[in-house]
Order: structure tokens, then sequence, then C-alpha cells
């Protein structure tokens, strides 16, 4: 890594097994999930996630209540200390992608796009598995 790579935020994460689930047609929302790590010295934030297949994505958790009943809270920002991990996976953290433009495909790929709080971007290629994917390992 060049020393201007690891002075900007997205030079310092590493994006692992991103994937998305096939949507059905264009008017239902969808999810994908990706493991991010921060193998830099200082903290990275992603701020924002961006893709030009959908008109709003934004990053959610999963919160379930006392009586068993999930919700989604949107989050603002991820903050990752230096060496931590951070999982977007089924039934937790997630990204959400609403208003799209075309439908997701299974065995297609699409682009995210991760914006960094100091404006740094990340560009990750993002596989499309079936509707009813739980994992990368299924299809």
């Amino acid at each position: 890594m060049s020393v201007a790579e690891d002075m900007i935020q997205s030079g310092r994460v590493q994006v692992q097994s991103s994937w998305a689930r096939a949507s059905v047609g264009t008017m239902r929302p969808t999810a994908a999930y990706m493991t991010l790590q921060n193998t830099g010295d200082q903290p990275i934030v992603v701020s924002a996630i961006e893709s030009e297949i959908s008109g709003k994505i934004s990053m959610h958790q999963t919160v379930v209540n006392a009586e068993g009943i999930s919700t989604m809270r949107p989050l603002k920002s991820i903050d990752l200390a230096p060496g931590e991990k951070f999982e977007f996976a089924p039934g937790n953290h997630h990204i959400m992608i609403m208003e799209l433009k075309k439908a997701l495909v299974k065995d297609k790929k699409f682009s995210l796009k991760l914006v960094f709080e100091d404006k740094s971007e990340k560009i990750v290629e993002v596989p499309v598995l079936g509707m009813g994917a739980r994992s990368l390992g299924e299809k």
C-alpha cells in the first residue's frame, strides 16, 4: 500500500464476502451483505453507500424487542477502529437497497460505492445470489 493510500480511509479498508439477494423486479427492496476490515492504524468511518442501480441505499440494523418483534433501525455511519471487522449479515446489520432502477438478477453482479468520512470512495463488486440465500455459500 502506498503512503497516499494509507492516508485515505478507502485505502485502509478491506472488503470480503460481498453478496446480495436477487430482487423481485424493481418494486420491492433487497439487501446486500459484506465484511469490512480496517487494516490501518487510524479509525475509519463509512458515511454512505451508493449505487447507480438504486435511487436509495441505507445501512440498517435489525433489532428484536422483548416481545420477539423485529424492526429495522437506520444507521448514519459505521465506525471501524484499527484492526476491527464489521459484518453486514442477514438478521443483523445489512445494506438496504431501495428504489431499484433495474432488477437484481441471480448470477449477475453490480457495483456498490462505499463513501468514507474523508470523502474517499471504494467500489465493491457484488455478486447476486438467489432470493432465498442466507449466506455467500448458497446459490
